[in-house]
């Protein structure tokens, strides 16, 4: 199976739970870009009181940090499922499709792998800041566990969209060239 079609695009998931995490992808890459739009906003905003006005507003630059990494995170998912984070294609494009298969699958271990660390370290920072009381310290003075929720969010969903990727590239027990339905051993005869 493919991770890639010509366009692009991420392939269809072939496993019940990658179509669900796909789905989850897809919602918080719009998310994602919504926010974009919410930042691009607060600049203009931003700029006209400060320039037109001259009363600068106060927090945008702290809003704009928070609105980034939620936006960050919560693409980041997005971009792996359409194949879309930067990579380094020269090992893979020189290479077998079953090597190329196997540094694909490599490369989805190692961003499954990075994301439960990223997830762990953010869940330990979220509640500490939740059970603690911490607030900002700049003037939207905001429970600090709100700004890095997304953070955890983004890594769950990656890890997630890592381990869909994964499973829809290792066959299954029974998958495979000429295997399947009607097909192999025990055609016919009821078992499985």
């Amino acid at each position: 199976m493919s991770f890639m079609t010509e366009g692009g695009e991420a392939a269809d998931a072939s496993h019940p739970l990658s179509r669900v995490v796909y789905a989850l992808a897809r919602l918080c890459g719009f998310l994602s870009a919504l926010l974009i739009l919410v930042m691009l906003a607060v600049v203009i905003y931003a700029i006209t009181y400060r320039y037109l006005l001259n009363s600068p507003i106060l927090g945008g630059d702290e809003l704009l940090g928070y609105l980034l990494v939620a936006a960050i995170m919560l693409g980041a998912a997005e971009a792996l499922r359409r194949g879309d984070h930067i990579s380094i294609d020269l090992l893979v494009d020189r290479a077998g499709p079953r090597v190329a298969r196997g540094l694909r699958l490599w490369g989805d271990l190692a961003v499954l792998v990075f994301s439960i660390v990223l997830g762990w370290s953010a869940w330990r920072s979220v509640t500490f800041a939740y059970d603690f009381g911490s607030y900002s310290p700049g003037y939207l003075e905001i429970a600090m566990w709100i700004p890095k929720s997304p953070i955890l969010i983004g890594s769950v969903l990656l890890a997630t969209t890592a381990l869909a990727r994964i499973l829809n590239a290792v066959p299954g027990p029974g998958v495979g060239p000429g295997v399947g339905p009607g097909a192999g051993p025990g055609a016919g005869t009821g078992r499985q």
